[in-house]
């Protein structure tokens, strides 16, 4: 896609998704196959290409602050900087029922 182009409807801006993402830890030593990773609830940003899309990771034990440290219990939803990542078709999923 191009700069200024609209999403193509696949997974609409905003739309709730499940999206694979890798476990805490996991990122650094790829200790898992990306195909083992697990589905966690998140939200399109944008599409940025003919099958790709941005996704933020709404899963609040992987959210930090803005200085990138882990939040305390009761820091407010507000303050939070959730993850986002980069996935294609095979990654995504529509959010409707339980998790694929």
């Amino acid at each position: 896609m191009t700069p200024g182009s609209h999403n193509n409807g696949r997974f609409p801006d905003q739309s709730p998704v499940w999206v694979r993402y890798p476990p805490e830890g996991s990122i650094q030593n790829d200790a898992l196959p990306r195909d083992q990773w697990p589905w966690l609830p998140g939200s399109i940003i944008s599409q940025c290409g003919p099958d790709e899309w941005q996704v933020l990771v709404e899963v609040r034990e992987l959210a930090t602050r803005k200085d990138g440290t882990r939040p305390c219990q009761g820091t407010a939803s507000r303050n939070l900087y959730y993850p986002i990542c980069f996935r294609d078709a095979s990654e995504i999923r529509p959010r409707t029922g339980e998790r694929p």
